[in-house]
């Protein structure tokens, strides 16, 4: 397949995600094309079109995962909609980071697929919903080529340390060099599905070169993951073991209400494999970028 020749748009480009698919770019030798000081939900189509100029192709990594819900709507939907209708002008595909909490609540065992129900229970996830169904309609109206991937929880090399996973690599290499012996966490049990970011910066570059060729049949929305649901404990635990904590971990700390609210979530990557990609890096990989271990 023939890759994107010209330069890829990414959006969010200094994000956790962003970071991992400029990377990916990067070393696949294709030109990446970074936006720095922009407003970028408040673009007007002129603006929009000058961002897109020359290129061959957008992949939207940018986004907030909190706050008010004015800024959630502004940063996950008004900006996805300047983005689809300056994809449409320009005749770019587009690649989507959307999220697997769209999906909600699903039972114990269920691998979430695509074309289940999405009932999503925080503003995140409706917000990052309400874009998603933005995109099916630019899509089912022949206006752009793009896609959507339902992303669950990635890990890598600069996660905020305001998540979970962020939080325990601090607190675990802190102790281990500190001779800390007893760590408190919040109840470890909720089971998740975690990819590593560069895995899905390699599938949104994958698929984005599955848009660009018109021949390619790409279905509007993916689910990317690892299809493997595993307690949050086995990260907690798998990180102590790389840092070399050798204390005692507790989880008698308040627990996290979105933990209690989707105590289990697995990827259904029925149509993500039939496009032909296959995750590389295994989750203990994924642990060992978390605390620097390993290189990105």
């Amino acid at each position: 397949m023939t890759h994107v020749e010209f330069p890829v748009l990414l959006l969010g480009a200094g994000g956790f995600l962003g970071q991992h698919v400029a990377a990916a770019l990067r070393a696949s030798g294709r030109p990446v094309r970074g936006v720095r000081g922009v407003d970028l939900a408040a673009l007007d189509a002129a603006g929009w079109d000058a961002l897109l100029a020359g290129t061959g192709g957008v992949v939207n990594a940018a986004g907030r995962t909190a706050g008010p819900l004015d800024a959630l709507v502004r940063a996950n939907v008004q900006l996805l909609a300047g983005a689809l209708d300056a994809c449409t002008r320009a005749g770019v595909p587009l690649v989507q980071f959307a999220s697997a909490a769209e999906y909600g609540r699903t039972s114990t065992g269920h691998a979430a697929h695509e074309t289940d129900p999405a009932a999503p229970l925080s503003a995140y996830g409706a917000s990052k919903l309400a874009g998603t169904v933005l995109l099916q309609e630019a899509v089912r109206s022949g206006r752009v080529r793009a896609c959507a991937l339902r992303l669950t929880n990635p890990l890598g090399h600069g996660i905020s340390a305001g998540t979970l996973p962020g939080r325990a690599a601090q607190q675990l290499r802190e102790a281990a060099q500190s001779g800390v012996t007893d760590l408190r966490f919040g109840p470890l049990g909720a089971e998740r599905d975690f990819v590593d970011a560069r895995d899905a910066a390699r599938a949104a570059l994958h698929l984005l070169d599955r848009l660009s060729d018109r021949a390619a049949d790409v279905p509007d929305i993916i689910n990317v993951g690892s299809g493997e649901a595993r307690p949050v404990r086995d990260l907690v635990r798998g990180l102590a073991d790389l840092s070399g904590y050798r204390g005692s971990l507790h989880e008698d700390a308040p627990g996290s209400p979105r933990s209690g609210d989707v105590p289990y979530q697995r990827a259904d990557l029925a149509r993500l494999h039939a496009t032909g990609f296959r995750a590389q890096h295994s989750f203990t990989a994924s642990l060992g970028t978390l605390l620097g271990a390993v290189p990105v």
